[in-house]
């Protein structure tokens, strides 16, 4: 990522990435997005001015779209694949999101706590209508950091206002508990780990 980053390194004319899988398999529907754009910089650094380069790619996934289009330096094909894919599932551009982070050093309190503000906005009339999907909760991917348990509901919708609403009662729900949990309300999330 240092290598990538921008930086003039006019001698180097080999770069190898290492496990480029590991960057494509985080549990974040923008991996695709990170890892695609990562490798089409660290690739610009190989090769400078009048010197040929090379670039060479660990991967057990050659026909990853990501690694595909990433070899080719077709950043307009990666953005067609991507976005055509994020519609056929809902995600981002296509639709908004919430994410409801709860922790709790009790992994029973975390957890039914995440069942309460699932079951709250899943009884909201947003979702009952349809428009707020609820998916969760569930253990997020890194289920503990920092001795705390860690849980997730994701909220998605195509509109703002009923997620603003369907958030709210995520709120109502942190501000109601008097436990020992954290709430954490995200819209539009960068990172969904």
């Amino acid at each position: 990522q240092m290598v990538a980053k921008g930086h003039d390194l006019p001698n180097v004319t080999l770069v190898g990435v290492i496990n480029a899988d590991a960057a494509l398999s985080l549990p974040d529907f923008r991996a695709a997005e990170r890892g695609f754009h990562l490798l089409v910089q660290v690739s610009g650094r190989a090769g400078r001015q009048d010197r040929k380069g090379r670039v060479l790619i660990q991967t057990r996934a050659p026909e990853h779209a990501a690694l595909r289009f990433a070899s080719q330096h077709d950043v307009n094909g990666f953005i067609g694949q991507e976005l055509k894919d994020r519609r056929e599932v809902g995600y981002p551009p296509f639709t908004r999101l919430g994410l409801v982070r709860i922790d709790a050093i009790d992994e029973e309190v975390a957890r039914r706590v995440a069942a309460q503000v699932a079951a709250q906005v899943r009884a909201s009339a947003e979702a009952r209508a349809g428009k707020v999907d609820v998916l969760g909760p569930a253990a997020a991917p890194i289920a503990r950091l920092r001795g705390r348990v860690r849980f997730r509901v994701l909220l998605r919708a195509l509109e703002r206002g009923p997620l603003r609403r369907a958030l709210g009662l995520a709120a109502e729900v942190r501000d109601q508990t008097r436990e020992n949990v954290r709430i954490v309300i995200d819209v539009d999330p960068v990172t969904m780990l």
